[in-house]
């Protein structure tokens, strides 16, 4: 196994993009992620970028923006003992104390942290468990009051307030408070192409969150779904998201992408009624 390292996001991309797209739905994040470094994004830490390669091709792609997990590309097991051990070292052996979990394909991402906690003797809690979701047609939501639009600067307290909200909930995390201000100043100041908050206003008012980012080749990821409790069950995340990924296909994209928990019953049969179908399982282990 051979073990290629990159500084530059750019050089990267030039040597994984046919690979990822092979499969990109699946790889979407890595996708998005690695388009922001080229934006100039997560650049707080030097962010780990490798290639393992056998014979001359590609098997895994590893990305790290530290201090968040690992995010490995998608692969179908198995690969020989030997060969994950290899990739578990130079992770650890590069990034030191930022190597902290692992994010990808679950079936492919668990087979990593079983031979890391052989190895290592340090448990992996699995943090998330999520569906990727890819959608080409929207089918529409209809007889819910209210309308989509912008989020505008002037939204920027009750964003923030959604958005830990949202981290709490959805993320479960605690929510660092300078995190969201950061995230929320981002999606506000982004070109409105790859990147935006939309709300769903009904008589007036601000009732649900949804937001888009990470582009891809051909796709772009929608995510921080989010309403207060107060609004739930009233079919304004479903409308906002239809409307939302319908806006999106119009703008040119071939399709979107996002990710449910997969412990939520109900968001996931949402997103399949407006047409969302099901790519793989993804997972995220954090080591304790």
């Amino acid at each position: 196994m051979e073990v290629i390292h990159f500084d530059e996001p750019g050089e990267f991309q030039d040597h994984v993009l046919a690979y990822l797209a092979q499969h990109e739905a699946e790889n979407n994040l890595i996708l998005g992620i690695l388009a922001n470094l080229i934006g100039g994004e997560y650049r707080d830490h030097q962010p780990y970028l490798a290639v393992f390669r056998d014979a001359g091709e590609i098997q895994v792609v590893s990305l790290c923006t530290p201090p968040h997990p690992t995010l490995i590309s998608y692969k179908i097991p198995p690969l020989e003992t030997e060969v994950l051990r290899a990739m578990l070292a130079d992770m650890q052996e590069t990034l030191q104390q930022d190597f902290r979990g692992l994010h990808g394909n679950k079936e492919f991402v668990s087979c990593l942290v079983s031979e890391w906690e052989k190895k290592t003797g340090i448990e992996a809690v699995q943090s998330m468990s999520m569906q990727i979701y890819k959608l080409e047609e929207v089918q529409p939501v209809s007889g819910i009051q209210g309308e989509m639009r912008l989020a505008e600067k002037r939204d920027r307290s009750l964003l923030e307030e959604w958005f830990a909200g949202f981290h709490h909930e959805a993320l479960k995390e605690e929510p660092d408070p300078k995190r969201v201000q950061r995230q929320v100043k981002h999606y506000l100041s982004a070109d409105p192409q790859i990147r935006g908050l939309t709300l769903w206003e009904s008589a007036g008012q601000p009732v649900s969150m949804a937001g888009y980012d990470g582009p891809t080749p051909n796709g772009i990821r929608i995510g921080a779904v989010y309403t207060p409790t107060a609004q739930r069950k009233n079919g304004y995340a479903s409308a906002l998201t239809a409307r939302l990924s319908q806006h999106l296909l119009d703008a040119g994209y071939g399709f979107c992408f996002l990710f449910a928990d997969l412990l939520n019953p109900i968001s996931n049969h949402i997103y399949q009624k407006i047409g969302y179908k099901p790519v793989c399982d993804s997972a995220r282990y954090l080591f304790v």
